[in-house]
């Protein structure tokens, strides 16, 4: 703890002057909200909204229904769009052999392979492939190539089996891999990026695909909670069928981008997750079916890229939709709580120093701006980490992605007891309590506004750490808190006469504070800590108390 007592005589105790030395923690503690960028739809946000009773439709509204340029609309794809095949490149395989084997036969590039045999591919020359048979995932393989220098060859199912399909496990073709084993339906084929190296790609109908999605982005478990909703399942079953229309229109909004040439439409894990018939679930099935073809609409006519994250902390991000508040987003039910709503991490002061080599000694770090959308400001846009050798300037969504091993889940964050960056406002006092908020200081409530009359002049006013409320406090000790900020006690009818208090200091927490005295006495309050002060018996002299942290 550091402390300056200003225009004071006859401090009893020690106190240190603020320094530029080295950081006070050997961690920068941040608090912060939600996880992911905040783009468009909240998952838990849309959970919360279905537990509370909405459909999906108002879902999808709420998220996706307002973008810069007009209003979206929920419509369904034509035909054409509707029977499109999805190609997946299966990334967990990228540069190895591709295995597969099934529980019934299939075909690979022309040869017949019996049920629970197996095929691997392997890269040759000039970008083709050597096919060789076996026994399950592991072998053992033929000792030379079936055939040899296949370009692009696929495997096939011997039956092609539909979505919610008893049978789809019977048919279905397993890719194994070493981070654990998938099961697909539609076909598999192997191929190679516009670099030369080994792929995997599924392809698959559009409503399979999305059925592949939809369980392991948002728990299957989420349709089973809540009471008996607007189609007769429970409530959150909304969710899975939000979930249906953000994924199946942002697959097909970016159906024609192609990944690195164009081998495959999109991505199993970075782009959004796709996991075969994994944690599929009669309830998941349903959600895919009840809103096939369904996708959103922007006002041009063009399919919505719909992203999402998991969650938003409470406010949306602004990107073509315009942000919107999450109130959902909070939602902690026994079965289901957001532990992302709120988070809190630590850094180590070495892990910064070490991503920053050029600041040196880290002296502060401090946001500079936010976007405004939500407490605190919002989310970090800018920050600046000083050193004993240099300054770094840098966005919270770098910052924040450079620390998520620390438990930084997303830009927006205060960092606890440094400045939060992003508030440029300020409030004034008046003697009677009257309260005037500049720039985009928030008004709260004054003395006046709620008709009482102070019996001693106001002389101090202190926000709380977010900004959304404030202390006042009288010359006879007196307190009133206003907005987000509580009240702790009082020295009023403690404080000897010709002694008046002259400030109040809140902790960093907002959990307690300091009431100073002309004389030098200091009281505290909450979790405030108690601290030795002076007892001058000259009236008037202590005007005020600065704190680093405490």
């Amino acid at each position: 703890m550091v402390l300056v007592l200003i225009g004071t005589t006859g401090i009893s105790g020690s106190f240190d002057s603020l320094s530029s030395d080295a950081y006070p923690y050997t961690n920068v503690t941040l608090t912060g909200h939600g996880w992911g960028p905040g783009i468009g739809m909240g998952q838990w946000g849309a959970f919360g909204y279905a537990i509370s009773g909405l459909t999906y439709q108002q879902i999808i509204a709420h998220f996706y229904g307002s973008t810069y340029s007009g209003t979206t609309t929920l419509g369904k794809l034509p035909a054409d769009q509707a029977a499109t095949n999805i190609s997946v490149v299966i990334s967990q395989n990228n540069g190895n052999d591709l295995i597969v084997t099934s529980n019934s036969a299939f075909n690979a590039a022309g040869v017949t392979i019996q049920a629970n045999q197996s095929v691997k591919l392997t890269p040759s020359s000039s970008n083709k492939w050597n096919l060789y048979t076996g026994q399950g995932c592991n072998g053992p393989w033929s000792s030379t190539p079936v055939k040899t220098d296949l370009y692009n060859p696929e495997i096939t199912p011997s039956e092609q089996t539909t979505l919610g399909a008893s049978n789809a496990e019977t048919y279905a073709l397993t890719i194994c891999m070493a981070s654990g084993n998938m099961t697909v339906q539609g076909n598999v084929s192997a191929a190679y990026n516009a670099n030369g190296s080994p792929r995997t790609v599924n392809s698959l109908p559009l409503e399979e695909y999305v059925a592949g999605v939809v369980p392991n982005e948002s728990p299957a478990y989420w349709g089973t909670l809540g009471i008996t909703g607007a189609q007769g399942e429970p409530r959150g079953f909304q969710e899975l069928e939000a979930q249906a229309v953000a994924a199946r229109s942002y697959v097909m909004a970016n159906l024609k981008t192609g990944i690195n040439g164009n081998y495959a439409d999109i991505c199993d894990l970075y782009c959004q997750v796709y996991n075969g018939l994994a944690n599929q679930t009669q309830l998941v099935i349903a959600a895919v079916q009840d809103t096939t073809a369904q996708v959103v609409y922007m006002p041009n006519g063009q399919i919505a890229d719909t992203q999402y994250s998991s969650s938003t902390g409470g406010y949306t991000a602004p990107s073509i939709f315009k942000p919107v508040v999450d109130a959902g987003d909070s939602i902690c039910i026994p079965q289901a709580c957001n532990q992302h709503h709120t988070w809190q991490a630590q850094i180590p002061v070495t892990a910064i120093e070490q991503a920053y080599p050029s600041i040196g000694t880290l002296t502060s770090i401090a946001v500079t701006s936010r976007n405004g959308y939500g407490s605190l400001g919002g989310r970090v846009l800018n920050m600046t980490i000083t050193g004993s050798t240099g300054t770094v300037n840098t966005t919270g969504s770098s910052f924040s992605s450079q620390f998520s091993g620390y438990g930084v889940q997303s830009n927006w964050f205060e960092i606890d007891g440094q400045a939060s960056g992003g508030v440029s406002g300020y409030w004034l006092v008046g003697a009677d309590g009257a309260v005037y908020p500049f720039g985009n200081a928030k008004y709260y409530g004054s003395l006046p506004g709620i008709r009482v009359k102070p019996p001693s002049p106001v002389v101090g006013v202190a926000a709380t750490p977010d900004g959304g409320g404030y202390w006042l406090v009288g010359a006879d000790g007196a307190v009133y808190p206003f907005g987000n900020a509580k009240y702790y006690g009082s020295p009023r009818g403690n404080i000897a006469s010709p002694n008046k208090a002259t400030s109040i200091l809140p902790t960093t927490t907002a959990g307690g504070y300091l009431i100073i005295v002309s004389n030098g006495q200091v009281f505290n309050y909450g979790n405030a800590p108690s601290l030795t002060s002076s007892t001058n018996t000259s009236p008037s002299t202590t005007l005020g108390i600065v704190s680093s942290a405490y």
